[in-house]
């Protein structure tokens, strides 16, 4: 575990004094803090901080959504506001007016609308913890169940969290970490797992997992909760309400995952050391894992989308393939209790359909994920393998018609023929050489060149021997030989 954490004792008791805190044998800085602190704007800014650049401005969306009773069968407002000072201003101007009741934030960010094919950026994991279900902790004080939280985590030797929300009748515990990118969500979502199997004694709702959820936002009333427990607010807090303890989310990964990246990296170097013994005739990994793969021809699906139809919907006779593979896609990252909405939601914004017509569409790839879901195989080529659609890059390729213009101009990475990528591994190749201190090529050939043109003069000049240039210009003697042929040549 790490030190920087900051593990409490678990004998946590409730503050009689603010009944909203915890007091228990933390460093005397946080006995007594006000929970008060941690307002409507301090939770915005805690979950979608602002980012490096110019002004702080961020890419992206933030949704927010109100449970409302309008009597024409909508009971849920949904709209959005964009990341940063605009998203925080309409939280603020929310808590601002008469019915401040079941009001909600999604805690990631999104390019137009709230759904995990569209996601730009997320900055926690959470667990939603409804523990007015289960009966051991029904009826009892957020503070109590908060301290009884923090210490089934110190015994599973997990990270305490960043806050705590009581949010009526249940809590939200968050993990605040850096900016991840959609990229990031198959080990996310592997955090996510783990985290709510081990709060499952405390109600952890498994639907509310996902990168495309919301929660209620802080200072807004839960209309469904006791009088005195319906105001939305921090219990607890690891740091100081204003600014809760942000972890590197690389290092909550290893604390909350049975293996660990570092137990990955020490499983390459025995691999690298067997194979320089000979001992391991493998090749490198040539493919990537299931999720990454997926996630990646999702990036591919929506860059090809938005090269092909920037105004938005795919036009008719481009739909149906295109959502089949982007909802086969969907189904490998997105946890199968809300697959159904992301593909509805990703329906409606690629082609402009009702949700009848995308369930009628889409059901074939929804019931292989539920199945999955359930440890339901089936037979491919002689073997169980999972029972969701899975397609090769090239078939997509084939099915979707993209051509090597398109394949460029759109920047895919996966949806390539074979030379382009050949060029994109050269590309990497590259990149990897110059991140390493290498030189560029053209600068290499250059410089090889100036050294051949220098050696030449001296044999003439000076009449010295191909061994006397090398230790005179510092370099092996086939160096000497390579950089002469090239300015003979020239």
């Amino acid at each position: 575990m790490s030190a920087g954490l900051g593990y409490f004792p678990s004998e946590a008791e409730p503050n009689h004094i603010f009944p909203n805190q915890i007091v228990d044998n933390a460093p005397r800085s946080l006995r007594g803090f006000d929970c008060s602190a941690f307002g409507t704007r301090q939770h915005l800014e805690n979950l979608h901080p602002y980012n490096g650049r110019d002004g702080g401005i961020r890419n992206g969306v933030i949704s927010f959504a109100q449970r409302v009773r309008d009597g024409r069968g909508k009971p849920w407002r949904e709209w959005t506001a964009r990341a940063g000072s605009c998203a925080v201003d309409e939280a603020e101007r929310l808590l601002r007016q008469d019915n401040r009741a079941d009001l909600y934030v999604s805690q990631a960010a999104f390019g137009k609308w709230r759904s995990i094919s569209d996601l730009t950026a997320i900055g926690a994991c959470y667990a939603d913890l409804d523990y007015h279900g289960v009966s051991r902790w029904r009826g009892k004080l957020p503070a109590d169940v908060a301290g009884a939280v923090l210490g089934h985590l110190e015994e599973a030797m997990l990270p305490h969290p960043s806050y705590i929300l009581s949010t009526g009748r249940g809590l939200v515990c968050v993990w605040l970490t850096e900016l991840l990118p959609r990229a990031a969500l198959p080990r996310w979502n592997a955090v996510q797992k783990r985290l709510g199997a081990v709060l499952e004694p405390f109600g952890a709702d498994k639907r509310a997992q996902d990168a495309a959820r919301v929660f209620r936002l802080v200072g807004s009333h839960n209309s469904r909760a006791d009088h005195d427990r319906r105001t939305v607010g921090m219990v607890w807090c690891h740091g100081s309400p204003e600014a809760p303890t942000r972890n590197v989310f690389g290092t909550l990964a290893d604390e909350v995952l049975p293996v660990t990246h570092a137990d990955l990296i020490s499983l390459r170097a025995e691999r690298a050391k067997r194979k320089a013994e000979g001992k391991d005739k493998a090749g490198p990994a040539k493919f990537l894992s299931a999720g990454t793969y997926w996630e990646t021809v999702l990036t591919d699906l929506q860059r090809l989308r938005a090269y092909r139809c920037p105004e938005g919907a795919l036009p008719e006779g481009q739909r149906d393939t295109w959502l089949f593979v982007a909802a086969s896609a969907i189904a490998w990252i997105s946890p199968p209790e809300v697959l159904g909405r992301e593909i509805l939601a990703l329906g409606h914004e690629a082609a402009g359909w009702r949700d009848s017509e995308t369930k009628s569409r889409m059901s074939a790839v929804i019931k292989r994920a539920r199945q999955a879901a359930a440890g339901q195989t089936v037979t491919f080529q002689g073997r169980d393998v999972d029972s969701r659609y899975r397609m090769k890059a090239n078939t997509i390729v084939e099915w979707l018609s993209i051509d090597p213009t398109e394949q460029r101009a759109a920047g895919l990475r996966v949806l390539v023929d074979e030379d382009r990528k050949r060029e994109l591994n050269t590309e990497r190749t590259k990149a990897s050489r110059i991140r390493r201190g290498g030189k560029d090529r053209a600068e290499q050939q250059a410089a090889r060149l100036e050294m051949g043109q220098k050696a030449l003069y001296l044999r003439a000049s000076a009449g010295m021997t191909v061994a006397e240039l090398a230790v005179h210009l510092g370099v092996s003697v086939g160096q000497v030989h390579k950089a002469m042929r090239l300015a003979e040549v020239q």
